[in-house]
């Protein structure tokens, strides 16, 4: 693996420890509380927030059968559901949702954002963070002619455009694709248009620069960093 490709992934390793960082810090705390993750893959950040919250009342969606299986063996009740259709969940029913990098890959953001705010208790939290479409490494992407780094992806096939990450990350899983990638201000728009109270957002990343450049450039300019994270209240 070369220098640019190793540095790379240094940075998305980087970025993925802060966001898990801040989600811990934004997670509610009580023992009888609902924790929802959505895309909760083998379970394994799903347990490691739970143990945060204090809370046993864990459930997960996951549309991979063998990711979903995994997560169940640590205890998660998982619901092979899409997350493009309605939840299997009753109304109000949850105090806490998580979505971390999954919204870009649904095709119904307004299935998404209306059954967030169906299933969430009132005064529940909902906690997203997804790649943001008008980072700046997208912007001049742009402007040289190619597809946005972060998608949408045009084929499953063959990376269309300069993607850094299609010669070394092996995507195994069969997942769906970059579908709707959203600037910070259009995720932001969307939960105010469903009802949601906006009560945190954070920048974070800021490709191609390195902690702590990029955490400094990312908190003054949060609009423009690699990923858009919000915490919003129903």
């Amino acid at each position: 693996m070369g220098f640019i490709q190793s540095y790379i992934k240094f940075l998305a390793s980087k970025i993925e420890d802060d966001i898990e960082k801040h989600v811990a810090e934004f997670l509610p705390r009580g023992k009888n509380l609902t924790y929802l993750d959505c895309g909760c893959d083998n379970g394994s950040k799903t347990i490691s927030r739970a143990k945060i919250i204090s809370t046993n009342e864990i459930l997960g969606f996951e549309n991979i059968s063998e990711r979903a299986n995994l997560a169940r063996e640590k205890g998660i009740k998982v619901y092979n559901s899409d997350l493009n259709e309605r939840w299997p969940l009753g109304d109000s029913s949850v105090d806490c949702i998580t979505a971390t990098e999954v919204v870009e890959h649904l095709v119904n953001l307004d299935n998404f954002f209306s059954e967030s705010q169906r299933v969430l208790k009132k005064g529940g939290k909902i906690i997203i963070s997804t790649e943001n479409l008008a980072a700046y490494h997208n912007i001049m992407a742009l402007i040289l002619g190619n597809q946005p780094y972060t998608g949408p992806y045009l084929s499953k096939v063959y990376p269309i455009g300069h993607r850094p990450s299609a010669k070394f990350y092996q995507h195994t899983l069969p997942m769906d694709p970059h579908i709707n990638v959203m600037t910070f201000k259009s995720l932001i728009q969307l939960l105010r248009n469903y009802r949601f109270k906006i009560i945190y957002k954070k920048g974070i990343g800021f490709y191609p620069l390195f902690s702590p450049i990029s955490d400094f450039f990312s908190g003054i300019d949060y609009l423009h960093a690699s990923y858009a994270m919000v915490m919003a209240q129903k």
